[in-house]
């Protein structure tokens, strides 16, 4: 008894999760293999900036390894943070990427496992090989919280490379493979046809010779919002980290040297930052309505100056005084920022607004916006009243 209510109740925290798992993302991700060259290269579009590098040098039974980590909030935690991409010391390397949701089953003779199984995975596997006899043996359920909207992309030095998708786990066939947002395992759940996915599958059906400059103006091609790039050659070590769709500049990183060192992080962001940068002005006060009603939508704009950067490449948040989570929200081109938002509960509340560049640095609050919000619009309230008696 006592074990059938910790399976249902691990199903319900799973479905509370799901609800919460509806970000939306684009990532691109791909490996080559000819001639004895192996190139493997991601574009995470993604919402949030905010990108962490972590390294840890290797142990008596560990491999060092480095993690790339982003945002992924839950419902339970809006600062929840998830290892989206991985290497380690021998060439074994993994991106993971947002699909459409798809359960794994309970398999009822198999371990379980109860946390994400990449830091693992990178700390004593070496090949695709070792790292599918490891997700075959065991009981995948208790992961569905990270697996079940995603999917990881896995590739080692030799080339070979491999698609878990849950119980689905597709091999790489022939020279190349190709993973975006959509299971193909099972297309006809969603985000599929991909022309991201037709686009380099064709581009690399027809490739003859591989190479840096080649791969790069691939991931040009179908970056979409993309917070970084990699490109990576395992049997090199190095590794090319670019920032915000910018694939001229690349910041090297052997990882060699980064596992011989103690464990470090590094703000991705900051790698890229031209010396002397300063944060952007402080927005506008800004501009929308000073009354409103509950459970409807208000319009709000401002715009703010930046001497180092596009304005159309900030980002912005918002604080609407009632408590509510806003990430930072990427201007994708505009020169103002603008923003829909509706309250729950009547009262007075202080709308403000800060920006920052892409390397992170953040302006102060703007000047805030009161808005007295009712429960009802005494105006049509009184006209209607007027009327009546008139």
């Amino acid at each position: 008894m006592k074990k059938k209510t910790i399976i249902i109740l691990g199903i319900l925290f799973i479905i509370l999760l799901l609800l919460s798992s509806t970000i939306s993302t684009a990532c691109s991700g791909f490996t080559i293999r000819k001639d004895g060259t192996v190139l493997i290269a991601h574009n995470k579009d993604w919402w949030s900036p905010d990108t962490y590098i972590h390294v840890y040098p290797s142990t008596d039974d560990t491999y060092g390894r480095l993690f790339l980590e982003i945002p992924y909030p839950h419902i339970f935690n809006s600062d929840y943070m998830v290892l989206a991409g991985g290497f380690n010391e021998h060439g074994l390397c993994y991106e993971s990427y947002v699909t459409p949701f798809k359960l794994a089953s309970f398999e009822l003779f198999k371990p379980p496992i109860f946390t994400s199984p990449v830091n693992h995975i990178l700390q004593k596997y070496t090949t695709v090989e070792e790292v599918i006899a490891f997700i075959e043996s065991h009981n995948l359920f208790f992961v569905n919280y990270i697996l079940c909207s995603g999917q990881i992309f896995v590739i080692d030095k030799t080339g070979d490379a491999a698609i878990i998708e849950g119980d689905d786990i597709l091999r790489i066939n022939g020279d190349y493979q190709v993973c975006t947002n959509f299971l193909q395992s099972t297309p006809e759940l969603g985000n599929y046809p991909c022309w991201r996915y037709d686009f380099l599958s064709d581009e690399l059906q027809n490739m003859t010779n591989p190479s840096i400059p080649v791969i790069e103006s691939l991931l040009e091609s179908v970056e979409l919002f993309t917070q970084y790039s990699w490109v990576f050659n395992p049997n090199e070590d190095i590794l090319r980290l670019y920032h915000f769709h910018n694939y001229t500049n690349p910041v090297l990183l052997n990882l060699t040297k980064e596992f011989s060192q103690p464990a470090h992080t590094y703000y991705l962001p900051n790698l890229f930052e031209p010396p002397g940068n300063i944060a952007p002005q402080t927005p506008n006060k800004p501009f929308g309505p000073i009354d409103g009603v509950i459970n409807t939508e208000y319009f709000f704009e401002t715009q703010t100056n930046d001497l180092d950067n596009p304005q159309s490449e900030l980002y912005y948040q918002w604080d609407f005084g009632d408590g509510s989570d806003h990430f930072w929200i990427y201007c994708n081109g505009e020169q103002n920022a603008t923003y829909l938002h509706n309250w729950q509960k009547p009262g007075t509340y202080q709308v403000r607004v800060k920006a920052r560049d892409i390397y992170g640095k953040e302006s102060d609050w703007s000047d805030a916006l009161t808005i007295s919000i009712s429960r009802t619009n005494y105006r049509e309230c009184r006209f209607f009243i007027n009327t009546w008696f008139l």
